[in-house]
């Protein structure tokens, strides 16, 4: 599976987990998605995706709120983006 179809399924399930959990259970979840997406960043970058992969990872952490910069791993992250 690519990393990208793994990144698109990992959206829906915040939203929906977001949704049933609330107000009270949003920081929880929200910090469980990003490491989520900063796990699959690297796996993502060992499996060779796409640039248009990482950018999407990035948004996706952006949008919740993650400072931390890309972690840069991996031997075949796309140079472009270093």
């Amino acid at each position: 599976m690519e990393a990208a179809d793994a990144l698109d399924r990992e959206t829906v399930l915040l939203a929906q987990l977001l949704l049933g959990e609330g107000i009270h259970g949003r920081d929880a979840a929200v910090s469980r998605i990003i490491e989520d997406l900063r796990r699959l960043e690297e796996e993502a970058s060992f499996a060779g995706a796409s640039r248009q992969t990482f950018q999407k990872i990035a948004s996706a952490r952006r949008l919740l709120g993650d400072k931390e910069p890309m972690s840069l791993k991996g031997p075949l992250y796309p140079a472009k983006l270093r």
